[in-house]
């Protein structure tokens, strides 16, 4: 029965995209131990091409050193068990059993593909589920990182470069897409380092007007301008003995980029309206959403200023491209925003494994605000599919004639879709609007129309 349901009711191509879309590595090989067929999700639990591992045998890949060790377990009434250390970093877990035709000859294997370390932190997570544990200072990798969440490969990676960094005086350039987690990388740095315990100001270069931004930065004279009743110190001054972060350094003026590379070269600063040079003893770590190379190449930032703050350069990847975050992420945004809301929500299996499919273009960001929502919004103490905002789920509708649709209905849907992705992404309404090729007032109507808030991930 269920093999005619499978004859008709998939096609060929179908039923690929399904073991496509799934959220477990999974292999064909064949007598030979050769791979001829993997899906997307062996790539990103290897953290390698699919074109690294489709056309090789286990031993080829050790050979090439792509598997730097493996150890194989054969039992007569379970499955082959293999255990395989990565040049990229993951330790795999693989199980695999004989796939046999109709006279009981052996024709292929197959295998289950798994990242030890996250089968380790579901198996943490089942019991938190059943027991009431609280599993959120388990997932720390070192006790020095704080409040930041991920055990992936690369975050692990970005966590003992913090680590290193932290404890010299280097410039530290910090790199990423708007949402990923800039300012915790940022904030690590401070906290494991000399300063501490001495000031840490934040200054967000894109946030403060144009004709303020001198002021605020460098402080000001008794008269310098109109309104200048009293002597002021800027930021710099206030950060003395300890750091500064300048976020969004790609927002800063042309004409204020060279008097911020003489404050960082010679660490004096003078205020505006002011002939006096103040001695500074600061720390800077910079951070930006933008191609700042590329901003060069436009006459947008100075070259030298880029060359003098990328001393130590850290990039901090999207989401989508840390795919084994999401879990540990989900599982501290549902146990915070339940406490900030004094409820007692879960996650069904199967919205983990939305969370886990989806392209997150607002980053992590964009999670935390869909994870607050849903725990305010669902009704019930469990929060499955139905609850989830239908952009999430869009991957998992499979073309069909079902889903035909009136054109009004289905460009509304994409433009509902869109719209929402471009404000998660870029952080401003005005800055979606560039993207979008779309007026400020057009999209903030459309915006309004389809019910799209700048809290849905901006």
């Amino acid at each position: 029965m269920y093999k005619n349901k499978l004859k008709f009711g998939f096609e060929y191509d179908k039923l690929i995209e399904a073991i496509d879309q799934m959220y477990e590595g999974f292999l064909l090989s064949d007598l030979d131990g050769r791979i001829f067929y993997a899906n997307k999700a062996v790539a990103n639990i290897a953290g390698a091409s699919l074109e690294e591992i489709v056309g090789k045998t286990p031993k080829e890949m050790e050979d090439d050193g792509s598997i730097i060790q493996q150890s194989t377990k054969v039992m007569s009434e379970a499955p082959i068990t293999m255990i395989h250390k990565l040049r990229t970093g993951p330790e795999i877990f693989i199980t695999s059993k004989p796939i046999y035709d109709e006279s009981g000859s052996i024709i292929c294997f197959s295998a289950n593909y798994r990242n030890i370390k996250t089968l380790n932190y579901l198996n943490r997570l089942h019991d938190s589920t059943t027991n009431n544990i609280n599993i959120y200072s388990e997932t720390y990798r070192d006790k020095r990182i704080k409040d930041w969440i991920g055990n992936s490969n690369i975050t692990d990676q970005l966590k003992d470069k913090v680590i290193k960094v932290a404890k010299t005086e280097a410039m530290v350039l910090i790199t990423g897409e708007s949402g990923v987690g800039k300012e915790v990388v940022a904030s690590n740095i401070q906290q494991l380092s000399l300063r501490k315990d001495k000031p840490y100001i934040q200054i967000n270069c894109g946030a403060i007007p144009r004709e303020l931004i001198e002021a605020e930065l460098f402080g000001y004279e008794k008269g310098a301008f109109t309104g200048a009743d009293t002597t002021k110190k800027g930021f710099f001054e206030e950060a003395n003995g300890g750091t500064v972060l300048l976020d969004e350094i790609g927002e800063m003026p042309l004409n204020l980029q060279v008097k911020l590379l003489r404050v960082i070269q010679t660490n004096k600063v003078t205020r505006v309206g002011g002939t006096k040079d103040i001695s500074l003893n600061v720390r800077f770590i910079a951070s930006t959403n933008k191609d700042l190379l590329e901003s060069v190449k436009q006459g947008e930032f100075r070259e030298d200023l880029f060359y003098r703050l990328n001393v130590i350069p850290i990039n901090v990847p999207s989401l989508n491209e840390r795919k084994d975050d999401i879990f540990p992420l989900c599982d501290y945004f549902l146990q915070k925003h339940n406490k900030k809301h004094e409820v007692e929500k879960n996650f069904a299996p199967e919205t983990l494994q939305l969370f886990q499919e989806y392209h997150w273009p607002g980053n992590v960001r964009q999670l935390e605000n869909i994870i607050e929502r849903l725990v305010i919004i669902t009704e019930e103490d469990v929060i499955a599919p139905p609850h989830i905002p239908s952009e999430l789920k869009i991957k998992h509708n499979f073309s069909s004639l079902e889903n035909i649709k009136p054109l009004k209905e289905a460009r509304e849907e994409a433009e509902m879709n869109m719209i929402s992705m471009a404000v998660q992404k870029y952080g401003t309404i005005r800055k979606a609007a560039r993207f979008l090729e779309v007026d400020h007032s057009t999209l903030v109507r459309k915006m309004k129309k389809y019910n799209i808030t700048r809290g849905n991930g901006a």
